[in-house]
């Protein structure tokens, strides 16, 4: 599990202000600590795949069955 998100609570806070969420201080909290593994994946997914990475076998369609 990742530690602290990359943004301050402050600017978390304004997150959810802005998304129009009314949540209590321990909602928040527990939100907070969960942001920073939504980090980690959104880099992840954004992150360059190598060749490796691609799948061996191609599925291809050849028409509906006669």
């Amino acid at each position: 599990m990742p530690g602290t998100p990359k943004i301050s609570r402050a600017e978390f806070d304004a997150f959810l202000a802005r998304a129009g969420l009314d949540l209590g201080e321990a909602q928040k909290a527990e939100l907070f600590g969960a942001y920073a593994s939504l980090e980690m994946l959104c880099e992840r997914l954004h992150a360059p795949l190598p060749l490796e990475a691609e799948p061996a076998t191609i599925f291809t369609l050849d028409g509906p069955p006669a």
